[in-house]
Order: structure tokens, then sequence, then C-alpha cells
């Protein structure tokens, strides 16, 4: 069957060094949930970041937990190293685990530390900040216990000075807070410094040095979404004088991040929600380069976002990647020219506007699968390394609904189809839908249903339409609504003395008048009890 994968548009500007062709695209990490990312170039020349981990489904940020480390040699490949500690290590820890919040690491004298926030208690004042360490950046980490004499607060960062002293950074609830570190790395030494003028400081500070001068990234306090704001100093303490925002709101509430030259080219590192469809706990981690003005201060980041062209890539992570290539039809001999290697394929990235066809055999024959859009994982979908030909093209997009055919999936969970408790929806592999998968509901009663949320431009004609299907035992009924604001002409509804097993096409038309937006819906009735499906989701102007 045909998939239609969606993405959002990559955003790139001329002036940028660093592209599709030569860089990982954002984000970095596809298969799990990543956040608050701690970047570190150490003596053996590779890239590390070390992030927290968000849960899959969102249950909050009290449940964050299991570290993990990536790193590269070259922006493309990220390597993940697997998981590095769990709250179940830490003897000192609250016993329901969790609250494994923005991590930090360092280097000295041939041992990695390993440091991470942590509650030993259940109230807010029992934050501690934890010290693990290893002879290897990857692995083999030991919990040492905590840092005694700190405030209760989180988010930590261990600078390490020209002349070999460490300080450990703090913050949170407004109150940036540093600490000179003993030689060996998990005692203060002396008084708490608060860091002065950091404006609008929230939480998460980070520091680096550069020609001399010390600077600090920090979230700030922007309502809804916070932004990424930087100062400079003379000294490591301050005070600071902030310059501004140099990284705009992403999708998600927090802000968090780093930053690190790496091969002479320095990097901002932060996170997204663009894998979950922007829901706040579950983020994932992207880079984008930054550049200096000569005075210092650093310029406004553009934020990237996928491929400009169709990405060919070896491992099924979007890792190990071939190259790109343009409209065009490709035959295994065309293909090796570009550097694709055929019936080694794994994943592919593919930008909007685009269509992939890929085929098992040479010269565009045998059996043939198609994609349009976003991160395709060909194993999910029984093309992995099979692809030994390929035709690509360009098509209209007049579809304003996000992953309408319920495709896009990470850890389980639908991408842009939201709601807290997502009990009883999955996607599932079906060979009738319009892609490989449909939206799954297994269940009794009303669910609470999921929900997505699409701008509407006022005064304007448009055509929604839903594919639904219920099987012959369910009782009740399958819905697809818009929640109240249309469903006079657009509420949809599908039991079991209707039609069974089959997918029935609903469609209808609305004028969306002074509404700017409105919630579509995927739910059941009150007295539901079975199985059904949901496909096919259009939402298009007249």
């Amino acid at each position: 069957m045909k998939a239609k994968i969606f993405l959002v548009v990559l955003l790139l500007v001329s002036f940028i060094k660093i592209d599709a062709q030569n860089r990982r695209s954002n984000p970095i990490v596809s298969h799990m949930y990543t956040a608050d990312p701690s970047a570190h170039v150490w003596e053996d020349g590779r890239l590390y970041v070390y992030p927290s981990s968000d849960v899959a489904p969102p249950k909050g940020y009290k449940t964050m937990d299991g570290y993990h480390v990536f790193s590269t040699v070259d922006m493309i490949t990220w390597k993940d190293h697997g998981e590095i500690l769990h709250s179940s290590q830490v003897p000192w820890g609250r016993k329901e685990g969790g609250f494994m919040w923005a991590p930090d690491a360092a280097y000295k004298n041939g041992t990695y530390y390993y440091y991470f926030p942590h509650r030993s208690g259940q109230g807010r004042d029992t934050w501690k900040i934890g010290v693990a360490t290893s002879k290897n950046p990857t692995s083999g980490f030991k919990e040492q216990g905590y840092i005694k004499g700190l405030k209760s607060l989180i988010d930590p960062c261990v600078f390490t000075d020209d002349d070999g002293q460490s300080y450990l950074f703090i913050g949170g609830e407004g109150d940036p807070t540093g600490y000179k570190l003993k030689e060996n790395m998990m005692e203060i030494d002396g008084e708490p410094h608060s860091i002065k003028g950091l404006e609008g400081f929230r939480e998460g500070l980070w520091m680096f040095k550069r020609k001399g001068k010390y600077y600090i990234i920090y979230p700030d306090d922007f309502p809804k979404r916070n932004k990424m704001r930087y100062a400079i100093s003379d000294n490591p303490y301050g005070p600071f004088e902030c310059k501004g925002v140099f990284v705009d709101s992403t999708d998600v509430i927090t802000m968090h991040g780093s930053v690190v030259e790496y091969k002479d080219q320095w990097y901002v590192f932060y996170h997204n929600g663009n894998l979950s469809g922007g829901i706040a706990t579950n983020r994932s981690i992207c880079f984008d380069p930054i550049y200096f003005n000569e005075d210092g201060t650093i310029n406004m980041v553009k934020q990237t976002l996928g491929v400009q062209l169709p990405t060919f890539h070896k491992e099924i992570n979007f890792n190990e990647m071939f190259g790109t290539l343009d409209i065009g039809e490709y035959t295994k001999e065309e293909m090796k020219k570009q550097g694709i290697e055929t019936c080694d394929i794994s994943s592919i990235e593919i930008p909007k506007g685009y269509r992939v066809e890929g085929f098992a055999k040479d010269n565009l024959k045998g059996k043939s699968w198609e994609f349009e859009e976003d991160r395709i994982d060909l194993n999910t979908v029984g093309a992995n390394n099979i692809i030994t030909s390929l035709k690509i093209s360009k098509y209209q997009v007049e579809n304003i609904v996000e992953n309408p055919s319920f495709e896009l999936i990470t850890q389980g969970q639908v991408k842009n189809w939201y709601n807290r408790n997502s009990k009883g929806f999955s996607p599932f592999k079906d060979k009738t839908a319009k892609g490989y998968f449909a939206l799954q509901y297994q269940g009794k009663g009303k669910s609470k249903g999921l929900l997505q949320k699409i701008a509407l431009k006022p005064n304007t004609n448009y055509e929604l339409s839903v594919k639904l299907k219920i099987t012959s035992e369910t009782k009740g009924k399958v819905v697809f609504d818009t929640n109240g604001s249309f469903d006079e002409t657009c509420k949809f509804e599908l039991e079991a003395t209707n039609k069974t097993d089959e997918w029935v096409q609903y469609k209808g038309i609305f004028n969306s008048e002074e509404n700017k937006n409105l919630q579509l819906r995927c739910i059941t009735s009150s007295d539901f009890n079975g199985v059904c499906f949901w496909d096919d989701v259009v939402l298009k102007m007249k």
C-alpha cells in the first residue's frame, strides 16, 4: 500500500555552512525521546551528548528516568551507547524512581564524572546533585553518593577553567548559584556564589569560555514557551551582562541546552517536540551551528528541521547517511554512482512535497513502496535492505492535517495526535489502510479521545473526510468529529449494525466563519465495547 507521511519543512538559510548532506538532521535521536543535552568533546576526539530521557506515552516530568549517552565523530552518524544510569541504581533516591532531570558530565585526571539531579524524598526541598564515576565516557558508571552542602536546586553544570579549577553551577526557581569544587570533583570548596546579571533566568544555566570571556546560556521565563538567553562576564562568578535571546522558542514549553566547539565550529544543543508533535514531555535533542560577531556577541540561531532532499541511510535510526537524491529515476547503477548502496537502505528522510518510490528490482521493477514525507523506518514496512532502484518526484500538498494516516510513530506513540491518557489507542499495521498503518482503539466505554489542533483561515470553506472501520463483534460507535466546532456537518459515526470489517469513508463541508482553529478528534461512544479504526484524515480548503 502507499504511505503518505508528513514532516515540518526544513528551515535553512544561505549562510549556514552545514546542510543535510554533511550533518545529521534534527532531531538527532529518533528512536526515543531525549531532552536537556549536555555536549562535551573528550580527549579521544569524539563529541558526546549526555541528555535526560522522556517517557512514552507522556506521564509528566516526574517520570523521567534512565540516562543514555550519544556520540559522533562526524556530526552525521550518532551512536547510542545505551543506558548509563537509572534511578534504581541510586540508593539515596526516592523509592518511586523518576525525577532524573538534566545531567552534566566532566573529565579530570583519567576519570569521567557524571552529575545528575534527583530527589531523595517527596518534596521540592529534597533535590540533590548525585555523582557517578567511570574510566569510560559511555559505560561503567558507579554511583558515588551526592554532593553535600548544596541548595536544593537542579540542573548541574560543571565548568573547568584554563587553570584546572572546576566549578559547579546549579539553578532553578530563578536562583542561579555557583560553587568551587575540590580536586576530587565531589565536594564543594567554600561558600556559594549567587550569579548576578542573568535577566529573566528560569533554570538550567550552562557555562563555556571563549577568547577569555565567560559565557552563560540559560532558559528564560518567557511565557508559555521559554527562549534561550546568554550573558558574558570576565569572571566565572560574574557579574554577568545579559546580551539577550539567541535561541528562540521551540514547540514545547521548556528550553535547555549547551554549547561546545567541535572541529573549529561552535554548536548549540537544545531540544524541541518535533517527533511527538509538540508534546511538552516528549522532547527530542537537536543541534545547530552558532556564529560570533567580532565583539563576542552571538548571532540569532537558525533552527533547522529535517532535510532539503530525500536522504538515504544505512541504519534504521537515520544514521550512516549514504547521501541525498533529487528528482529523477535511479537504476541500481545510477544509485551506486550517487553513493547510495542498493539493498542496504534501512531508513529514508523525505522533505515536504517529495515522493519516493522504492522498487525491489532494478529498472523500477518488482514490488514497490511509495512514501511521502518524514522519517521512514523501512523495517516496519518490510522494505529494509531490499530497495534496488528508485523514483523521486514532487507533488502539491493540499491536506493540512499532520500525520493523517497515522504512519509516524515513536516508541509506540502516534505523532501529532495527543491526549494525556491515550490508553487503548495504538498504531495498527493494516494492509487495507491508505498507508501502512491505521489508528486502532481497543477498549470499553467512551475513550478520552486523541486530538489534533488545526489552524484555520477565517471565513473559508473546508472539506473534511475520514475513513472509519469497526469489527463485527463490537458494540457502540466509532466517532470522528471536530470536538463541537463544526459537528453539525462534520461529525461522523459508524457502528457495527451499519457495516463491519470494511473501511467507510465520510465527508463533510464547513465554513470556518470567525474560527481560527479547531480540534479534530478520534473518539468512541459511551456504550462502546470492542475494536475500531481511523485512517486517511484529510482537511483541505474548498
